[in-house]
């Protein structure tokens, strides 16, 4: 019997060990929680794979957030002291962002490849799954850490990332060389490239090292650099087909699906250290040259694994951005890279794995034509946030920065826009001994791209010079560059509201300065050197302020030749109180009158009360009247994945407004939506992956043109996204939806153009270039006309040239093309734009001398059935006799037609589409897209009917 009993406590402790947990770290908000699981006996070289065949998730919920959270085999548990390669300890590292209980429940299942599996139920549960256990977390009390202080820095959908509790926005400064940071001599199974001997002396005792005192060099560096008020630190984690050859996650150079413990623990403690510091975290997840390292560019088994084992080991730090990789895209001197899809799906994949939502960037090259072709295909893209920008010539910062911040927001997703790699790549920031001042980049990339409304800057060093971008072992040898760094972050967040100001280049005269407004209350002048400058400050009877600060050497607001101004055309400003450096004009209007802001005219109109539920429909909604919404029982099996109708009619005014759908969107699923006008299907938007249990969402709609008395349909289901576990199956989203939101669309076409010289039409003629246009937009659609020139490559997939034929060699395409057949998809609002004005849009300033009405031509290429319709109108509006520009014959060349489109004769019949012009006047005529792919050359207006195109 005794033996018995001995056994049974031998079998009842081995199981407990088995089985372990035990949770570490301090238990208050915004810091890290560590829970650790004992399993079998493994090793990261070990028959079975821990890495790939294992998975462990862990789901943690407090009240209405639920977080997903993977983990990971950590060795022996204390591999960054051991460097241990075997164990049976797995963690999951666990940011809290509430105070209160956290309930957790674990899943750990083993399996084939389940490591990048998403299906919950894949494999078999082994060990320790279906662990449960609460804990309590207290409020944060840190206030030495910016990022405890505010909170975890968030996408959210404007220009800055923001801190999550004080919804402050962030400006970054920092450190974009060494590149190769992480190839550190005291990292385990690290090549010795980088020291930091210099920065020794700046260690302080009590900060964190491993194993008997190594890290000091490299922590002692981040100290000098936060000590210099930066903020952020670029850096590879894996670049072992790169320059410099020195990072890499796994257990050597030449492994892919097994992963270094101690290497990445003793990684996890500089990251910890940058959290206490307030340095973000820049994770450059590869070297241009490694793109096709990983399953040849795609996202399959070995790309999911390096970004899950990534994503677990570090993504609960509060300041991340997860950059899709360097200088990424094929190029004539790198002519093997990732396609567009490739990009997409590794944005995907981070993004709707990471449990935090952290920022998603992708680094460009440095050529502007490189940029546009390969970030305007991910334009609107719902997975990316943003370009990481390199930036060959300094003085191109400003003007790209603005670019793409205009060219985001009109697609619908607002892009943060860093410059975090300067050219060019020979000297980028020269260090302090050959260049003291720093007076170009200063002005034209630190100030360029905050005046622009950029995010901020990180510093290439240029291999040309000492402590180079690959040899970097001295931060100090750019102190002077961080000084002015953190002068010009200190204007922004001290003395100006920049969320709520644009680039205002206009306001001004000068050529040189650069101009951020808000209009009618704050605006700042950056001038590069001193020269009279006057100011457009019309719009109320406002008396202002002006004062200078001193962009080189930062310090107080002085006041300069005048201390106030009042409103006016044009305004000078003063002079600074010197005449000599670069000066910052900060005017501010201090009395009560404000300018005057156009009313909202916005009409809503709620789910209850204007809409009525559709009872016919597949799934029927039920109202909630405390959210106010509309939403469907998933409960009842017959609902899901099925459309839930409701309508309701518009009594408008007849015209153009942009929608905006405001919904619910649920960690459980996410919901599509449709939106019909009568019988026509519009446009498809689909909720955003959340935390939250009921996350209040606006989607954008776009435009809608709307007659009064039209019937406006919205439909949504209910999905489920796989994730998490409910009842024995998975939970499903319920296609909430609160209101539809329409604001009047006002062309404003006039004022755009009215300092360009129009087409003047002479005789009853006039021709003009396709690509001539004065004005090119999405229109709010996500299809954009782009201009095709001899040589010269295109965004999107590849494409037939057709330049040699054409008028001026040079012709401009809807893009991208995604219907060519019948067979493909027809996407109102997408491929498809049936009601002009809505799609992709070109206008031409024209002068009219012989009024009346006018025969339209235009000369395009045509090579199927879906790449053949057009609209054209006058002034933003868009007759009859203007819509459905249709081509049939003359395929495959270009060809001149003037036919429409009408429902007894698809082709249309000839000289049939007009514009009439009442007056001798000026004009602005518009050409939208039909249908994608439309390919555009020239285009003629004539009087004589007779008249046919040579």
């Amino acid at each position: 019997m005794q033996k018995i009993s001995i056994l049974l406590g031998i079998m009842l402790l081995s199981a407990f060990g088995l089985n372990a947990q035990k949770i570490e770290g301090k238990l208050k908000k915004w810091h890290k929680v560590t829970l650790t699981f004992e399993g079998d006996q493994l090793s990261e070289s070990g028959e079975e794979n821990p890495f790939l065949n294992y998975r462990l998730n862990v789901i943690f919920k407090n009240k209405k957030k639920t977080l997903i959270v993977p983990g990971f085999y950590a060795a022996d548990g204390n591999a960054a002291e051991s460097s241990a390669k075997s164990g049976r300890v797995w963690k999951v590292r666990f940011m809290p962002d509430q105070v209160g209980e956290w309930s957790y429940e674990v899943s750990f299942r083993k399996g084939e490849n389940i490591a990048v599996s998403d299906d919950i139920h894949a494999g078999k549960p082994v060990a320790f799954n279906g662990k449960k256990g609460t804990f309590t977390i207290a409020e944060n009390d840190d206030m030495t850490s910016r990022f405890r202080k505010n909170g975890r820095l968030r996408y959210t959908g404007d220009r800055y990332l923001r801190y999550a509790d004080s919804k402050q926005a962030f400006l970054k400064g920092g450190a974009d060389s060494p590149e190769s940071f992480l190839g550190y001599y005291e990292f385990d199974q690290t090549p010795a490239s980088h020291k930091y001997e210099a920065h020794a002396k700046d260690f302080k005792e009590g900060n964190p090292t491993w194993q008997n005192g190594k890290g000091k060099n490299i922590i002692g560096a981040l100290n000098y650099l936060a000590s210099k008020g930066m903020n952020s630190v670029y850096f590879l984690t894996m670049n072992v087909q790169g320059d410099g050859k020195d990072v890499w996650p796994w257990t050597n150079r030449h492994e892919r699906y097994r992963f270094d413990c101690s290497k990445l623990d003793q990684w996890e403690i500089v990251f910890d250290y940058m959290d206490d510091l307030g340095l973000m975290l820049h994770i450059v997840t590869q070297e241009t040259e490694n793109e096709l390292l990983l399953d040849i560019g795609e996202t399959k088994t070995m790309r999911k694994l390096y970004y899950r084992e990534l994503i677990a080991r570090f993504s609960h730090h509060l300041a991340i951005t997860w950059n899709l990789g360097e200088e990424n895209g094929p190029l004539h001197w790198t002519p093997k890279g990732q396609t567009d899809k490739d990009r997409k799906a590794m944005a995907k994949y981070i993004k709707t794995n990471d449990p935090y939502q952290n920022f998603v960037a992708l680094h460009t090259h440095a050529a502007t034509k490189a940029q546009d072709l390969f970030l305007t295909p991910l334009l609107g893209y719902e997975y990316l946030d943003g370009p990481s920008m390199q930036t060959h010539h300094p003085h191109d910062v400003h003007d790209i920065t603005v670019n793409w911040i205009n060219e985001s927001a009109n697609f619908g997703r607002q892009w943060v826009v860093c410059q975090d790699e300067i050219g060019p790549a020979s000297t980028g920031a020269k260090p302090d001994a050959d260049d003291p001042d720093h007076d170009d980049i200063r002005a034209d990339v630190l100030w360029g791209n905050l005046m622009a409304g950029g995010a901020g800057v990180e510093w290439y060093f240029g291999y040309k010079f000492a402590h180079h971008d690959l040899t970097c072992e001295d931060w100090r040898s750019r102190n002077n560059v961080w000084e002015q760094t953190k002068h010009a972050l200190d204007f922004f967040n001290k003395h100006l509201p920049f969320e709520h100001m644009v680039s205002s280049d206009n306001l001004t005269e000068n050529t040189h300065d650069y101009v951020f407004a808000k209009t009618g209350e704050v605006y700042a002048v950056y001038l590069p050197k001193v020269e009279e400058t006057k100011i457009d400050l019309a719009g109320s009877k406002a008396k202002y302020t002006v004062k200078w600060y001193n962009a080189k050497a930062g310090g107080d607001l002085q006041y300069g030749s005048v201390k106030t101004v009042k409103s006016g055309d044009a305004v000078s400003i003063g002079l600074p109180p010197s005449k000599e450096g670069d000066w910052v004009a900060l005017i501010q209007n201090k009395s009560k009158k404000k300018a005057k802001v156009s009313p909202n005219t916005t009409i809503t109109l709620n789910a209850i009360g204007d809409f009525e539920i559709d009872k016919t429909a597949d799934a029927i909604y039920y109202k909630e009247e405390k959210r106010g919404t509309f939403a469907i029982n998933a409960g009842k099996k017959a609902f899901r994945d099925k459309q839930a109708k409701a309508y309701a009619v518009f009594n408008g005014k007849t015209g153009y407004y942009n929608g905006v759908l405001n919904t619910v969107a649920e960690n459980d699923g996410e919901s599509t939506y449709e939106i019909r006008v009568n019988k026509e299907g519009f446009k498809k938007v689909k909720n955003p992956q959340v935390p939250e249990s009921f996350k209040n969402t606006s989607l954008a709609v776009g435009k809608l043109y709307l007659k009064t008395g039209d019937t406006i349909k919205i439909a949504s289901k209910a999905l489920t996204n796989g994730k998490i576990p409910e009842h024995d199956e998975t939970a499903w989203s319920r296609g909430r939806w609160k209101s539809l939101e329409l604001t009047p669309v006002i062309y404003n076409l006039e004022e755009v153009l009215k300092e360009k010289n129009a087409f003047e039409e002479k005789g009853g003629l006039l021709a003009v270039e396709g690509e001539a246009f004065h004005y090119n937009s999405n229109n709010g659609s996500p299809r954009k006309f782009y201009i095709h020139k001899p040589g010269e490559a295109v965004p999107f997939t590849k494409h037939d040239d057709h330049t040699k034929e054409a008028s001026g060699h040079a012709y401009i395409e809807a893009m991208p093309d995604t219907r060519k057949t019948h067979k493909d998809k027809l996407i109102v609002g997408e491929n498809f734009f049936p009601v002009p004005g809505t799609g992709g849009m070109v206008s031409y300033k024209v002068k009219i001398n012989n009024p009346g009405t006018y025969y339209v031509w235009v000369r395009a290429f045509s090579t199927g059935p879906e790449d053949n319709g057009l609209h054209v109108g006058v002034n933003g509006e868009w007759p009859e006799s203007g819509q459905r520009i249709q081509l049939c014959k003359g395929k495959h060349k270009w060809t001149w037609s003037s036919a429409q489109r009408v429902p007894e004769n698809h082709c249309g019949y000839a000289q049939t589409i007009t514009l009439t012009f009442d007056k001798a006047d000026e004009y602005i005529i518009s050409f939208s897209m039909r249908e994608d792919g439309f390919e555009l050359d020239k285009w003629i207006l004539a009087r004589d009917k007779d008249y046919i195109p040579e």
